[in-house]
């Protein structure tokens, strides 16, 4: 992994910018700091493991790290380090705050290049290291002491000529032909093996989850990614898309994918509608997108939600919404340390699914990148909002307070019970809300390979020492406000279920009452003590994925 030293990892990255149909455009609400890219590649490789490997082959090794794969982290442009501090001292820093995640445990060693010396005679010398290094670190690898067989290797061999011929992709049928003919394989179960061992190399991309992921056998992972692109970014403005101008305007401005306009980008490419269906479940598995369903239109009209193409919304617009919300927020926080990549999309996606059958909103929701308000009770003025941040996800249900407000619950009179600032309808709305959004993440935790080490929990943020997204005065930064999402302070459900009377915080050496009531969290969790009866209760008895879709029946009681 490359850092660039000429860049302040504190510093924003800048607005993003995209291809847009007839100009560019720059996503300016986009406040993403340099070191946030680490973050997020990092987190990729880390939920990526599988949890069988085996710790004892690993730890009788002294050149590999904890977990595995293994992480080099190399510092580039060492000859004009930012604020021309140190360039051995940067790396060695960036190094450290990258370790102290829960991720940490990848990384093996920091290497620092000067650039005005890579690639000339004589070369970097921590190039130099750094190619020693990765050597030794390779030879030390399991995989390197697997035993292969023949067989395999003439049948790598074959796809790699396929591939040469021009075969982008082929299909099952035909590389099991192939197994069979060239390389002897008559087993079902050996061809299973083998196909999953060269996509675990990524020699080929191969699943068999669903019959159109099963039918194809990609050879060219450029020309798949290549693919993908021709959807998930917009082209430019021609005089043969004339005829398609408010599609590619519509995927620009709202992420909706129309059917239509994919069957025009990808027709000349295939002339196979099942293919087609075949690449659309592969980009759904990477969720690249999801199928939509607009309201007020029938089935013949199909669509499909990509979220990169969706902006970033107003960040202090937001952060004022919810601080009026009436309730404090809840959060999804992940042991990982970091959203998972690409799953926001998802509850996205199966909360508005839910909330369109549910509670009957006839309004459009709103969609950005890492936000998302669903209007589910138009006539109370109630919505349910989902918000991306780093390392959690924070949803709240928004009505606006006549009375009172967040902050007057957690003011120094903590103690003071607060339900009577509760509104009805609100509290019913959260309880259900938060059921669901367990069950929804259980869902795709079950359904998406990439998801299956996912581990999260339900919690809420301390009012006491932590104030809208920052801290009172942070420890670890000395400064006051800080809003660095590893130095907030949360309690998880289950915290608060074994808490007998109210929850404390000492962690703010000048807070008055350090005391918060477990009223105050009364909204999301039922706790024991609980006589509140409310009028209407929705819960989910059966939740699945089903071709894309989320399926779930509900009870009422």
């Amino acid at each position: 992994m490359v850092y660039n030293l000429s860049r302040d990892p504190a510093e924003s990255a800048g607005p993003e910018v995209r291809h847009g149909f007839y100009k560019n455009i720059e996503d300016v609400f986009c406040d993403r700091r340099n070191r946030d890219y680490l973050d997020v590649w990092m987190s990729s490789i880390s939920s990526l493991v599988l949890q069988d490997e085996n710790p004892e082959e690993i730890a009788a090794s002294e050149m590999l790290p904890e977990t595995l794969p293994p992480v080099f982290l190399v510092c580039t442009h060492a000859d004009k380090p930012y604020k021309d501090a140190q360039p051995d001292e940067l790396a060695r820093e960036i190094f450290g705050s990258l370790q102290t995640q829960s991720y940490g445990k990848h990384l093996l060693d920091v290497f620092v290049v000067d650039n005005t010396k890579s690639g000339s005679e004589p070369d970097c010398p921590e190039v130099t290291r750094l190619k020693k290094q990765v050597l030794n670190v390779a030879k030390e690898l399991p995989q390197m002491k697997e035993v292969i067989p023949i067989k395999w290797l003439k049948y790598e061999k074959a796809l790699g000529a396929m591939l040469g011929d021009g075969y982008k992709w082929i299909s099952l049928d035909h590389a099991r032909k192939i197994a069979l003919d060239v390389c002897g394989i008559y087993s079902d179960e050996q061809f299973e093996a083998l196909l999953n061992f060269l996509h675990d190399q990524r020699i080929l991309i191969h699943f068999d989850d669903t019959p159109e992921l099963n039918e194809m056998v990609i050879l060219d992972l450029q020309w798949l990614i290549d693919v993908f692109k021709k959807i998930i970014t917009v082209t430019p403005y021609k005089s043969n898309e004339r005829k398609f101008a408010k599609l590619w305007l519509k995927l620009e401005t709202t992420g909706i994918l129309d059917e239509k306009l994919l069957e025009h980008v990808w027709g000349p490419l295939f002339d196979n509608r099942n293919t087609c269906s075949s690449l659309i479940a592969l980009m759904e598995k990477f969720c690249l997108l999801c199928p939509w369903s607009p309201l007020g239109k029938g089935k013949s009209s199909r669509e499909y939600l990509v979220p990169s193409m969706l902006m970033f919304p107003p960040k202090e617009d937001v952060a004022k919404l919810i601080a009026s919300a009436g309730i404090p927020s809840l959060f999804v926080k992940f042991k990982s340390g970091q959203v998972p990549l690409g799953l926001f999309a998802r509850p996205v996606l199966m909360t508005f699914q839910w909330c369109t059958k549910e509670f009957l909103c006839q309004s459009e929701p709103q969609l950005h990148h890492n936000f998302a308000r669903f209007y589910s009770h138009p006539a109370e003025g109630c919505s349910v909002i989902l918000r991306c941040h780093s390392s959690f996800i924070e949803v709240a249900v928004h009505k606006e307070d006549r009375t009172s407000r967040v902050s007057a619950m957690v003011s120094p009179e903590m103690h003071l019970s607060p339900e009577s600032s509760f509104d009805t309808c609100q509290v019913n709305v959260a309880r259900i809300v938060c059921r669901q959004l367990g069950l929804m993440l259980k869902c795709l935790r079950a359904g998406f390979h990439w998801l299956k080490n996912m581990a999260y929990e339900m919690s809420v943020c301390c009012p006491v020492c932590c104030r809208q997204g920052s801290v009172n005065y942070c420890r670890n930064h000395k400064i006051p406000g800080c809003k660095q999402e590893e130095c907030l302070h949360f309690w998880s459900e289950s915290e608060l279920r074994q808490c007998k009377g109210p929850i404390t915080c000492t962690k703010s050496a000048v807070a008055g009452d350090y005391r918060v009531p477990l009223k105050l969290f009364e909204p999301w969790f039922k706790f024991a003590d609980e006589q509140v009866i409310y009028s209407t209760l929705c819960y989910c008895t059966e939740l699945s994925l089903d071709g894309g879709n989320f399926q779930l029946s509900v009870v009422m009681k």
